[in-house]
């Protein structure tokens, strides 16, 4: 599902996750930003795309472990043309990933699919003083 023909579906966002975990590896182990796509020869049925991204996060954890954490304060380049250190792209991952995920809960909400909580509980259940 996707919101018009111009922008990504739900199973290319996750392939787009997936993928951008490698590039962020990429510049953690070369210095370079390489992003090999999202398409569906990637994965795609839902079970290959969830295979995908646990390979990919595996890839990540383990090349990220050989970083080191006196690889953290190395200067890489940004897609701008920046120099920051290694631990700045380090915090990116997470960003980006969380930007992708409130796509994904609003096509699901568009679509009339409750997004799951993040907490197993709405606010709304939460009791209140």
């Amino acid at each position: 599902m996707k919101p018009s023909e111009d922008k990504f579906s739900t199973g290319d966002l996750l392939r787009h996750i997936a993928s951008s975990r490698l590039m962020f590896l990429g510049i953690f182990e070369h210095g370079s930003w390489t992003y090999t796509g999202h398409d569906t020869s990637k994965a795609a049925s839902l079970e290959d795309i969830s295979n995908y991204l646990e390979a990919c996060q595996i890839k990540l954890t383990e090349g990220l472990l050989k970083v080191g954490n006196d690889g953290l304060t190395k200067k890489v380049i940004t897609l701008h043309g920046h120099e920051v250190s290694v631990w700045r792209i380090l915090m990116a991952i997470p960003e980006h990933e969380i930007h992708h995920l409130g796509q994904i809960s609003t096509y699901l909400q568009i679509n009339k699919i409750e997004p799951p909580q993040i907490f197993g509980l709405k606010i709304e259940q939460v009791k209140t003083l």
